[in-house]
């Protein structure tokens, strides 16, 4: 967790502390209602395996927890990386590429090498 919030800080729209622990506390949650599943076996009764999503109260322990733990985990990593994270992106490049090579015009060639530096 502390891990993907660093990683959206060196973006342009950075992630919000509340919606990052949001996602984690309801994939805790799933991880919790499996762990509950396949130590009950398998029941014949499939209403009580359906997966229902409690969210949790931001005024409460649970968020305050997750959190602190947020915070924590942040720290360790730049602290680890020597608060070293400066990134330079290869957009720029690209572009300054695609204009010495006289294909910048070429919409579909563009949007290709785009995709292929996304992807990597």
């Amino acid at each position: 967790m502390g891990a993907l919030y660093l990683a959206s800080k060196l973006e342009e729209c950075p992630l919000r502390m509340r919606d990052l622990i949001n996602v984690y506390d309801l994939l805790l949650q799933r991880a919790q209602h499996s762990l509950k599943l396949g130590e009950e076996g398998n029941n014949d009764n499939t209403s009580n395996n359906s997966f229902h999503y409690h969210p949790m109260s931001y005024f409460g322990s649970t968020f305050y927890e997750l959190k602190d733990a947020l915070v924590l985990a942040e720290m360790q990593i730049l602290k680890r990386l020597g608060f070293n994270v400066h990134v330079v992106l290869p957009y720029g490049t690209l572009i300054s590429y695609l204009r010495i090579l006289g294909l910048d015009k070429n919409s579909e060639f563009c949007t290709r090498a785009w995709g292929y530096l996304n992807d990597a």
